[in-house]
């Protein structure tokens, strides 16, 4: 009992410090930002200028970009964050599928249509190259067909000279589509792989941009650089140095007579590497620092070059006199950077490389980002980092061809155009292993493989706008639901310390150490805190207090079999005789759910289950061992407790001896009835899908003075009323204060332009008195740069896609079937397991069907990325709830193995009704009162979790455990 003391009083202090540093670090950020954003206006420069300036907190050295890891990163939802618009080139595309073909016509079109995009950016872009195209070869009279252009090329395989030209449009609309598709893809899945929790991402109007919403961003540049970057990786022979020096003697002297002017212009005080003095006849030698580089023998390099000079060196290279110059034996040279810089003094260096590029038709080495198979870092002996690259079959050959041909020699391993770096082969590779190296840190490495592993994107990406974002859920919403949050935990310490007095006293204390640890263990691992996650987060706190009720309740059932108070403790908290089996159980089944949940699921699913998981943890560890260090206290010093609650309520519920299994017929026949109107609903009156599915018509509006979103949300929804229903648009705050987006859903399926005028003019009608002095013209006619109405106007595509809802179905579907099988091996009958199972899904299409059946009366009930947080919890909690009670029919068998199975069952359930009724209370409790004090935006949210804990009570006692004896009549009977 020592050792488990001191284990417990080590782990709750260690833990309780590094928590509460990290949660103090929270405090002290969000103040500072506070005081930032009010001495800036809102200024971004200002402002990060100020927090630059704070170096330290007490003697504490402190720089808020490195510590602002230690704060907590909220999610879009309830902080905000960055909003982009990429934009993904079709001309590109169009280049490639032709071969990047130098006709005339085809470059005389792909400018006319970029013409008319930078004009409209709205124009559809393949309809224009298409017209231009048409019109360009009638004027010059040319004979050359389409077919030409995209016929019989190794991109198109579909197209050849017999295809007529709309066939031909038709499949290139249809190839595009699909590389846009595609590159929708792998930028989401680069930024899943970033660790960004429920992003959103959507297509704008099936046209070639994408909006991104990201929250917990602190390095925008780093974010830019990752979405844009192609990954297009190739392995090149290379020159080295001495091969090269010849050709650089003689370019030198042109260098020197045309263009040393140039460079003593731009740079009027550029310093040379090693050398002290300012040389104003700087030659590119000199430039090159070759006197320093010629040291080396085999040096892969060529030169290195500081970073003012680049440009100049690099133009200088790439002009017509540098190639003129070329030698024979030299004509398939390309000089490239290198990725990485190097710091001398104050300067910045880049090395530069000299490989050698092959025509399309020699290229006999390609490599991309097509033949990766796997990419990871790996770490050597003193803790540099790599990244190694598994390549598939034809990289494997063509690896092993260029090695062959390059033993002893420097072969450069290039990443969109960067050399990363230049290995020496030292023997053949046949294995198609490859490993980039070279002073990498770990962000640098993470990046790199999360690119690699994510896929080459199909064409270049261009991100168009970038702003900052208010929270999608309000700022007073989010007060609100903040401080309703602390008062219903509040009633529940009250009904704990009124229920159980002293030990109710204590397991208010680990609740709170609980949430300490929660939020610490958030803050540590970088979590972003969403909304959902925060429905985790009362899940757990449920669970934690109906551990704690669990054992208290087995404390009174041993003290009234005669034990000693510290026996009755002893006996509570072991697995054998105690309640500590029902702990494990339900919290070991939710825990595989929320793997299940962690490792399938995107966006909300993913940001409930990290909580899920923190909190099971967190919850075990309070309830099981700090819970009962308080009490053994407790004892030692003042040598009794009492577990003793209200006399009311021992006259009420202490004798309760009721049959349930007798009323199974009666509940079976309720649940079917509302099975059955629930799939009728679901048939005829469908569900009331939010802007989460459906999507909807973005509206960017700029105010006369600073608005609330959530009061104009109000306002609009009651003009937005559709079949009698009103609908509550999204807004949000969108750069400045005095600007807002709105995303309605208003007859989204309807694609009639009476529809967006109808929608304008009921925006205008709303809007008036907050825009100031404008008519409904002004306020209608686009313009950026307007100073009132609306800015732009867009058709977003659903934030949740339907690879999204099928994963969510996969890994609900993996949970139910994980929890079977736990439920089969840890109870030893299949029938415990099955009962489980249905009564989830009971639970499930019961809280669907009442959302489809009401949700014309009931506005709020409305399905969103919030509602598949409640139903996830529904199924936590409702597991939870049905182990607990299987484990109390487990323990009642083995006592008493002769009685009647019915009897046991009922014998189970009456044991456990006390705990069951306590917790749905107290669940319930913290629900009502968000529901009631907290904002308008989550009440469809806490009815959600209402009517599914109240739901999931009634399954528990009612259905898991009678369908489990109805299916064992037979056994038993045998």
């Amino acid at each position: 009992m020592r050792i488990r003391n001191f284990f417990t009083i080590f782990t709750v202090i260690s833990l309780t410090t590094i928590c509460l540093y990290y949660i103090s670090f929270s405090f002290y950020i969000s103040n500072l930002e506070k005081k930032a954003y009010v001495y800036s206006n809102g200024n971004l420069e200002k402002t990060k200028k100020y927090l630059e300036s704070k170096k330290r907190i007490g003697f504490l050295k402190y720089n808020h970009f490195f510590d602002k890891n230690k704060s907590i990163n909220l999610g879009l939802d309830l902080k905000g964050g960055i909003s982009m618009i990429l934009e993904i080139s079709e001309k590109d595309l169009l280049k490639k599928f032709s071969d990047n073909s130098k006709n005339p016509i085809f470059l005389k079109s792909l400018e006319n249509a970029d013409k008319k995009k930078e004009k409209n950016p709205n124009t559809n872009y393949i309809s224009s190259f298409l017209n231009s195209f048409y019109q360009e070869k009638k004027k010059q009279n040319i004979d050359f067909s389409i077919s030409d252009l995209f016929g019989v090329r190794s991109h198109i395989d579909e197209i050849n000279y017999s295809s007529s030209n709309k066939e031909i449009e038709k499949i290139l609309r249809k190839k595009i589509e699909k590389s846009i598709s595609s590159t929708y893809n792998i930028l989401r899945s680069r930024i899943d792989k970033f660790g960004v929790i429920q992003p959103n991402i959507q297509r704008i109007n099936n046209s070639n941009r994408i909006l991104i919403e990201l929250s917990g961003i602190k390095n925008i540049d780093r974010i830019k650089n990752i979405l844009q970057k192609k990954a297009e990786l190739n392995f090149f022979e290379i020159y080295n140095l001495q091969e090269i020096i010849p050709y650089f003697e003689e370019i030198n002297k042109k260098f020197s007579k045309n263009w040393n002017k140039k460079i003593v212009e731009n740079e009027d005080k550029t310093k040379i590497l090693f050398r002290n003095k300012i040389n104003k006849n700087r030659s590119l030698i000199d430039l090159l620092n070759i006197p320093y580089i010629i040291k080396y023998t085999n040096n892969p390099i060529v030169g290195l070059v500081d970073q003012k000079s680049m440009n100049i060196v690099n133009k200088f290279l790439n002009s017509d006199e540098a190639k003129e110059s070329l030698p024979y034996n030299l004509r398939d040279i390309k000089f490239l950077w290198g990725y990485k810089k190097y710091q001398y003094k104050k300067t910045k260096f880049f090395q530069l490389f000299s490989i050698k590029k092959t025509s399309s038709e020699k290229e006999i080495y390609p490599l991309n980002g097509d033949m990766i198979v796997r990419a990871y870092k790996s770490f050597g002996p003193f803790n540099e980092i790599s990244v190694n690259i598994k390549m598939n079959q034809i990289g494997s050959r063509n690896w092993k061809m260029l090695t062959e041909k390059n033993i002893g020699k420097n072969i450069a391993i290039v990443l969109d155009n960067l050399v990363y770096t230049a290995p020496i082969v030292k023997s053949i590779i046949p294995n198609g292993m490859s490993q980039i190296s070279g002073s990498l840190s770990l962000q640098e490495s993470e990046d790199l493989v999360n690119i690699l592993n994510a896929g080459r994107l199909p064409t270049s990406v261009k991100i168009i706008q970038s702003e900052i974002i208010g929270p999608s859920l309000g700022k007073e919403s989010i007060q609100k639901g903040i401080l309703s949050f602390f008062i219903a935990i509040f009633f529940v310490f009250i009904w704990i310390f009124f229920y159980y007095y002293i030990p109710g006293l204590y397991a208010n204390i680990a609740l709170i150490f609980n949430l300490i640890f929660i939020f610490g263990i958030l803050i540590s691992i970088n979590a972003i805190l969403t909304f959902p996650g925060i429905s985790g987060i009362i899940l757990t706190l449920a669970m934690s207090m109906d551990a704690n009720v669990l054992f208290y309740e087995k404390i009174k059932e041993e003290i009234k079999n005669g034990n000693s108070i510290r026996t009755s403790i002893n006996n509570s908290y072991s697995l054998r005789k105690g309640a500590l089996s029902s702990v494990i159980d339900g919290q070991i089944t939710t825990l595989l759910c929320g793997l299940i949940l962690f490792y399938f699921g995107i966006g909300p699913i993913k940001g409930f289950s990290t909580t899920l998981i923190i909190g099971i943890f967190t919850s075990v560890f309070s309830s099981i061992f700090l819970v009962r260090l308080f009490l053994e206290f407790h004892l030692n010093k003042y040598r009794k407790i009492s577990f003793n609650y209200h006399k009311i309520l021992i006259n009420k519920i202490k004798n309760i001896q009721w049959d349930f299994l007798s009323k199974r017929k009666l509940t079976y026949s309720i649940s079917f009835i509302c099975i059955m109107i629930s799939f009728f609903s679901f048939f005829y009156k469908g569900l009331n899908l939010g802007i989460d599915f459906v999507g909807g018509r973005s509206y960017l509006i700029r105010f006369d003075h600073k608005v609330i979103p959530d009061k104009i949300s109000f306002l609009l929804s009651k003009s937005f009323i559709e079949n009698g229903i009103p609908s509550s648009p999204e807004v949000k705050t969108f750069g400045k204060e005095n600007q807002l987006k709105v995303i309605t859903k208003y007859k989204i399926w309807s694609e009639s332009n009476q529809v967006d005028k109808e929608i304008l003019e009921k925006m205008f009608v709303t809007l008036k008195p907050y825009l100031g002095p404008i008519d409904f013209n002004s306020f209608k006619i686009l313009g950026k740069e307007k100073p009132l109405g609306i800015l732009s106007i867009e058709k977003v595509g659903p934030i949740i896609a339907k690879d999204i809802t099928n994963n969510a179905f996969i890994s609900i579907s993996l949970s139910l079937l994980v929890i079977f099988f736990y439920i089969f091996i840890r109870f030893k009958k299949w029938q415990f397991g099955l009962g489980a199972v249905i009564s989830l899904l009971h639970d499930t299409i019961i809280v669907l069907g009442i959302f489809s059946l009401f949700h014309k009366w009931i506005p709020i009930l409305e399905i969103d990325q919030t509602f598949i947080a409640a139903l996830l919890t529904i199924i936590g909690y409702s597991v939870n709830d049905t182990v607990v009670v299987y484990d109390k029919i487990r323990k009642i068998s083995k006592i008493n193995p002769s009685s009647s199975f019915y009897k046991i069952i009922n014998d189970g359930i009456n044991l456990t009704l006390t705990r069951t009724m306590n917790t749905s209370f107290m669940t319930m409790l913290v629900i009502c009162t968000i529901f009631f004090f907290g904002g308008t935006t989550i009440r469809g949210f806490m009815l959600a979790l209402f009517l599914g804990i109240g739901i999931g009570t009634y399954s528990s006692i009612f259905i898991a455990s009678s369908i489990v004896y109805d299916l064992s009549k037979k056994i038993e009977k045998k």
